[in-house]
């Protein structure tokens, strides 16, 4: 299944995308070693979030030595400059998403994906 374009996470969803962003698969175990704790959630909670979220099309779920892995299914720029074009739009009423180089300071993008969500901005103002 595909991820609905109009679907946005919810900020456990966001910080589960972003640790399968940096470290690409996980089995649940080692998802839940990383945000059990931070996110006060117990194991059999976090194991119906990621069925949730393979449902949405948000993640991949894949077997792998009996274990399933999960995936990010989404991409982080193209994600990023959606929830940047709906915030803009809809919270700060603008025409247009602010520029990406406002993001500069970010720890979750490099210079690289920086340009390309300036890309994705631009090409979806022009929509």
């Amino acid at each position: 299944m595909s991820a609905d374009a109009s679907a946005q996470p919810t900020r456990p969803e966001l910080e589960i995308l972003k640790l399968l962003w940096r470290r690409k698969a996980l089995s649940a175990r080692e998802i839940s070693d990383e945000l059990a704790e931070p996110l006060g959630w117990s194991y059999s909670t976090l194991r119906t979030v990621l069925e949730r979220m393979c449902d949405k099309g948000l993640l991949r779920k894949r077997p792998e030595d009996g274990i399933n892995t999960y995936a990010a299914a989404v991409g982080k720029v193209a994600l990023l400059g959606r929830m940047i074009q709906d915030f803009s739009s809809r919270v700060l009423e603008l025409d247009a998403a602010p520029p990406a180089l406002l993001f500069a300071q970010s720890k979750l993008l490099t210079d690289e994906e920086i340009e390309e969500l300036e890309r994705v901005l631009h090409t979806e103002e022009n929509e």
